[in-house]
């Protein structure tokens, strides 16, 4: 194959050899095969796609890592070749397997974009061929940064136009931006195996994993955990809200879609199941919001009743959630300190935000959502509390008092330790 005439779909055709181990390809001394790992949906609680990830041996059955395949071949000659070789091979192993629903998830390098019509073309032929739709085929673009980037972004949006999906493959490693996110607008984002190891290590803020998939859901975009290699790492994933999952713990990859997906649907209903044990569970007891709500609509008309802000937020308090109460007016300004259910000493990092008198919070949700329905109770969260440096929720609510609107508004966290009675 060393012509362009020889990387068409016609001149790759012939090259397809079939045994056992399924359809593939000899290219330079090097066997290339197919094997798919499973994407399974949390909410949906099954399979809804599968990666179609390469497999390349030496003659003599050494493997070769697809990554160091590629490093070494050049841009628009043996790289383009692999690509179009690897590509017809996952479509004849997908296609001959009859998943007759889920999705195709394909590598592309960006670099392999710029090549034009003609890659445009070569997808279309091995979709038509194949008998694949476009809309089954996710193109996991591998996040590195691209010399033209407004050439980069031309053809994400004609793939888009042609109803193929886009995934943007590696996030959270050194080449990973937003920039590309807010500007292509992909269906789907991937989180890198190394990011999901940190967000799940047992010294981390989980909730820095939720502000993380948040930020990437208002950007327009489902998120996928990949290489999920422990429960563990799968419940903060599911307790961030992530919509899809891969690795190791779901299914290894496997030349056959059966066998990749064989332990797939004991996994989910263990997962659930420990999900669900983990939210009711000790010894952090989940916030019932009904109780906060309840906390703070009492505190709120023992303030209006009395004029007392301290005899109101021992009201609030006697929710175990609620952490500080402090009051606002209809501008957002707060004209007395806020009182705190257990005082602390302040920390010294914070000192330059104290006192907290005369701070303006109108630019919080809480604030604006509890201004456009008066007597509701509006929470917003979690967030980073300015107070004490911690991740809190916010509840508030809008009362007059004096012919005047003011907000009472209480942080409060999601859980509380409950201690074990059994050691006592």
């Amino acid at each position: 194959m060393s012509s362009k005439r020889d990387l068409t779909l016609a001149g790759i055709l012939p090259h397809l050899t079939r045994d056992s181990g399924g359809w593939h390809i000899v290219y330079q001394g090097v066997t290339l095969r197919s094997a798919f790992q499973p994407i399974v949906s949390i909410t949906h609680k099954r399979i809804v796609g599968y990666e179609a990830l390469l497999r390349a041996t030496h003659a003599g059955g050494q493997v070769i890592a697809p990554d160091q395949l590629f490093a070494r071949a050049k841009a628009t000659g043996p790289a383009l070749a692999l690509e179009r070789l690897a590509r017809c091979v996952h479509f004849a192993n997908f296609a001959e397997q009859g998943a007759e629903t889920g999705w195709l998830f394909v590598n592309a390098l960006p670099l392999l974009l710029r090549v034009g019509p003609n890659h445009r073309a070569f997808t279309d032929e091995l979709c038509d061929y194949f008998g694949i739709p476009h809309h089954r085929l996710v193109v996991e673009i591998i996040e590195q940064p691209s010399s033209d980037e407004s050439s980069f972004d031309r053809m994400v949006e004609t793939m888009r136009q042609r109803d193929l999906l886009i995934a943007i493959d590696d996030f959270g490693t050194g080449f990973s931006n937003f920039d590309r996110i807010w500007r292509v607008r992909p269906d789907i984002v991937k989180l890198d195996r190394s990011l999901i190891s940190r967000i799940a290590s047992p010294t981390a803020d989980h909730q820095f994993a939720t502000q993380l998939v948040t930020m990437l859901h208002r950007a327009g975009t489902m998120v996928l955990g990949e290489g999920v290699e422990s429960e563990d790492e799968l419940m903060t994933l599911m307790e961030a809200d992530v919509d899809f999952v891969q690795g190791y713990w779901l299914g290894r990859p496997h030349a056959s879609i059966e066998a990749a997906s064989e332990e797939a649907p004991a996994r989910i209903d263990s997962m659930w199941r420990r999900f669900r044990e983990s939210s009711v569970g000790l010894p952090g007891m989940p916030v019932e919001f009904g109780s906060v709500e309840e906390a703070v609509l009492g505190g709120a008309n023992a303030y209006k009743a009395t004029d007392d802000l301290a005899l109101a937020a021992q009201r609030t308090f006697r929710s175990a959630w609620a952490r500080r109460v402090f009051v606002v007016d209809r501008h957002g300004d707060q004209g007395q300190p806020s009182i705190a259910a257990e005082p602390q000493a302040q920390s010294a990092r914070l000192a330059p935000l104290f006192p907290d008198s005369a701070s303006n919070w109108s630019r919080r949700a809480y604030f604006k959502r509890a201004m456009a329905a008066p007597g509701r109770v509006a929470v917003m969260g979690p967030h980073y509390s300015l107070t004490d440096g911690k991740d809190c929720y916010t509840a508030a609510v809008t009362i007059e008092r004096g012919g005047e609107l003011e907000v009472f508004c209480v942080d409060f966290v999601a859980s509380v330790h409950v201690p074990d009675r059994g050691a006592e």
